[in-house]
């Protein structure tokens, strides 16, 4: 489902953070959001937080007061602190709590659970443990499980990453590639790690204090020779790698992915 912002503005307390945005996020794509107030933009389009001015379209609806359930059944945000995702201490207590506000038929609940579960990478015996029992990487996988249930079209995952091993890590980022390519969600991902959006995002938007910097597609934006000469922004460290050595007269090419480049550089070096 695609978003469409609109000349959209934000101020709090009389600080403006977001200025006349105007921003389109593509359908079945993933998009980074990286930057200055980049968690208010995420804020905005899962309608947690109202615009001062402006619109902001989720596919056809527009984001207000009137339409909230509306669009809280369409966007699913994956909040950087599973504890303040949660509003009970028991696994089976929280499914149950979504169940009842989205409305499923008894018959539905067990399917629904266990098709959430296997989808992330749950043994569906975890709904029996309490929430504080469970790793960090399992809470997360909660997380998702849980905003499955609603089958939303958009996801935002901010700063999804933080705190997680490795192996999490990459099972989360299978997760999300399956998210756009399986079951064709529009995903948007919020961080500031630059390398992973690299890797990871079909478009990007870069956000430096009010304004939206730099925004497009993600090899485009990072390739870019004149915005890295311009040192506005940080690099990833593949690019910023490729780029010293074809200053260096190595015929490298821009890799998203470190096997990749490697491979390149064996050939070339």
């Amino acid at each position: 489902m695609e978003i469409v912002l609109n000349n959209v503005t934000y101020s709090y307390k009389n600080k403006r953070y977001l200025d006349r945005i105007n921003l389109k996020i593509e359908d079945n794509k993933i998009t980074g959001i990286t930057g200055d107030n980049k968690s208010i933009l995420c804020l905005l389009i899962d309608s947690i937080k109202m615009a001062n001015s402006g619109e902001i379209l989720i596919g056809d609806i527009e984001v207000n007061k009137d339409n909230l359930k509306v669009v809280r059944n369409k966007v699913s945000m994956i909040k950087q602190e599973p504890s303040d995702q949660f509003f009970t201490s028991n696994v089976l207590d929280e499914i149950t709590f979504l169940i009842n506000r989205l409305g499923y038929q008894p018959k539905d609940i067990n399917k629904k659970i266990d098709e959430a579960f296997i989808m992330v990478g749950l043994d569906t015996n975890i709904r029996n443990r309490d929430i504080d029992t469970l790793t960090i990487g399992e809470q997360k996988l909660l997380q998702i499980a849980i905003s499955m249930l609603y089958n939303p079209d958009i996801i935002i995952f901010d700063e999804v990453f933080t705190r997680l091993d490795r192996t999490n890590r990459n099972r989360i980022i299978k997760l999300i590639k399956q998210l756009k390519n399986k079951y064709h969600k529009t995903v948007i991902i919020s961080s500031n790690n630059i390398d992973l959006l690299y890797e990871l995002t079909d478009n990007i938007v870069i956000l430096s204090n009010t304004h939206i910097l730099y925004q497009g597609k993600t090899t485009d934006i990072y390739q870019d020779s004149k915005i890295i000469e311009e040192g506005k922004i940080e690099i990833p460290s593949l690019v910023k790698f490729t780029y010293l050595a074809r200053n260096k007269k190595i015929k490298l090419s821009y890799h998203t992915d470190i096997l990749d480049l490697i491979k390149d550089v064996y050939k070339h070096v």
